[in-house]
């Protein structure tokens, strides 16, 4: 079972440095050993997803050094539910460069190898177990996402890539400092353990958690693109290559996925409550009100987006905007439903726009205005893409019966059951609701708009969309998993219910770190960290 922790990060870690190695490799065998690395990847997830669906949580030391100074990984039930999802993406995603012709290969020698380093900081991101090494994988993700970002060349990528990166150091700095003020006040940084030491610190201590804790949820909050700290979202996204955007779609959920683990393991709002050197309106001003606020902003600047984008990849950019406003409207309710719902809607969406990227992708390169949303002199495209992009249109607006809608209602109802328990307030409640469908409607006037432009204007010939069949099978899928996932609504609603109801309970997953080996106290620990806990060199 360690083996299956293992191999996430192995496989894509040694692929990415054997092809860096190898950069002159033919690109055929490229993407050969990709799909390969891919392959494995997401056979070990299905293997950590099969043992957390049985209630297992398997947890390992790598190189068997203690803790806290030996890296624990451990997979839950979310933990290897982002990962599944990851993986299979990537397959996609890889599948979809091995069907490019020759000519229409992105250039770039270390694509491949970006891709793997990728897939190893995303891997890394969801296994670990203690805050500093999720500060060392998100540092992997941004320096492997700058590469593939910049991936093709060109002022626009530079341009995007530059303001990327710097956004993103700003983030990973308050990440820093937030991680610093916790562990000087706690000792630690295991998510095991965090959350009992900050439940018994000392009330001259509570102000340097509090601030420590809120740097952090501004730098997660900045990774998953939350309102308004998106601004790098858009920019990035219509600018790199489509399967690089379409890899992207999951980059968001990362920070999502940091949010859901501080607010499961962590006494937030204890200890927001008596941050004293935080400004005060903001330091009496509930989490969960913050997260809503920025989730129902979020919601609205999407929608706002996808009426008004003139081009096709800054669409489906404003709608992974979207996408995370509707499924933290879900999450900021705090209750197990609500988790459920927005982690049911976190897989529709992320596998929905990233075929979405696949697909603007195919019909881009049979028109001489591009992913531009003008008027084309040569014959529209093919009929089969226009269906292809009608069924991303509906999935993704959350019509029924995709599981756009099966995600945005259980969402919904969350809110409303969560308001009817006194859990929320009646204007919090209204604004969700209004927020929620109000973005479908404009991201339907929104794809309306761009199917009418792609698909019903210019001249007519049964040509149009020739030769661009070899490149639609990876979207295709990823497109299809929708009405999949709404045939399957039923068992994976469930694992996501068992799976909310254990995030918050947290006591199996600490129990899983713990049973490694007790963490020790500072001191005993330095004295302790010349040597691993089975001799050898240190």
């Amino acid at each position: 079972m360690s083996l299956l922790l293992i191999l996430p990060l192995a496989l894509p870690l040694g692929l990415g440095a054997w092809l860096f190695a190898c950069s002159e490799m033919p690109l055929r065998q490229q993407r050969r050993l990709s799909l390969i690395g891919a392959l494995g990847q997401l056979a070990a997830a299905l293997g950590l997803l099969a043992l957390s669906a049985q209630g297992q949580i398997v947890a390992t030391l790598i190189g068997d050094w203690p803790v806290p100074y030996g890296i624990v990984l451990a997979a839950d039930r979310l933990s290897a539910l982002m990962l599944t999802l990851t993986s299979a993406l990537a397959l996609a995603v890889i599948a979809h460069l091995s069907l490019s012709p020759s000519g229409a290969q992105p250039s770039g020698r270390h694509l491949h190898a970006l891709l793997q380093l990728q897939l190893f900081g995303l891997a890394g991101a969801f296994l670990t177990a203690d805050l500093f090494n999720l500060f060392v994988f998100f540092e992997v993700l941004l320096i492997a996402s700058y590469g593939l970002l910049v991936q093709g060349g060109g002022p626009a990528r530079s341009r995007a890539a530059l303001h990327y990166v710097v956004l993103n150091m700003i983030g990973s700095s308050l990440f820093l400092m937030g991680v610093a003020l916790l562990y000087a006040v706690t000792g630690t940084l295991s998510l095991a353990v965090l959350g009992e030491r900050l439940s018994e610190l000392a009330p001259d201590q509570a102000p340097l958690a509090g601030a420590g804790l809120l740097l952090l949820t501004g730098a997660f909050a900045l990774k998953a693109a939350l309102v308004p700290l998106h601004a790098w979202l858009v920019p990035a996204y219509s600018a790199a290559l489509a399967p690089v955007a379409a890899l992207f779609a999951i980059m968001t959920k990362v920070g999502v996925y940091a949010l859901l683990r501080l607010f499961a393991l962590m006494p937030i709002g204890a200890a927001l409550s008596d941050a004293v050197l935080v400004a005060q309106p903001l330091a009496r001003l509930p989490l969960q009100t913050l997260i809503l606020t920025g989730a129902l902003l979020t919601l609205a600047v999407g929608a706002v987006g996808v009426v008004t984008a003139s081009e096709l990849r800054a669409m489906a950019a404003y709608l992974i905007l979207v996408s995370v406003g509707t499924l933290l409207a879900g999450v900021a309710v705090g209750t197990a439903e609500g988790i459920a719902a927005g982690l049911y809607y976190l897989i529709h969406t992320t596998l929905v726009t990233a075929g979405l990227f696949l697909l603007i992708d195919v019909i881009s390169q049979g028109r001489a205005q591009g992913s531009w949303l003008q008027p084309a002199q040569q014959p529209p495209a093919a009929a089969w893409l226009g269906g292809l992009f009608l069924l991303g249109a509906l999935a993704i607006a959350g019509l029924p019966p995709l599981s756009g809608f099966i995600g945005k209602a259980l969402i919904l109802e969350a809110v409303q059951s969560a308001s009817a328990q006194g859990l929320g307030s009646g204007p919090a409640w209204i604004l969700s609701w209004s927020a929620v469908l109000g973005s479908s409607l404009l991201v339907v006037i929104g794809l309306s708009r761009a199917g009418i432009t792609l698909f019903w204007q210019g001249p007519r010939s049964s040509s149009a969309g020739a030769g661009r069949g070899a490149l639609a099978p990876a979207a295709a899928v990823l497109l299809a998993a929708s009405a999949l996932l709404s045939v399957l609504a039923a068992p994976i609603a469930g694992y996501t219910q068992s799976l909310a109801r254990a995030l918050l309970d947290g006591e199996d997953y600490s129990n899983a770190i713990r049973a490694l080996e007790p963490v020790d106290p500072p001191s005993a620990a330095i004295e302790g960290i010349a040597q691993p806990r089975h001799g050898g060199s240190p």
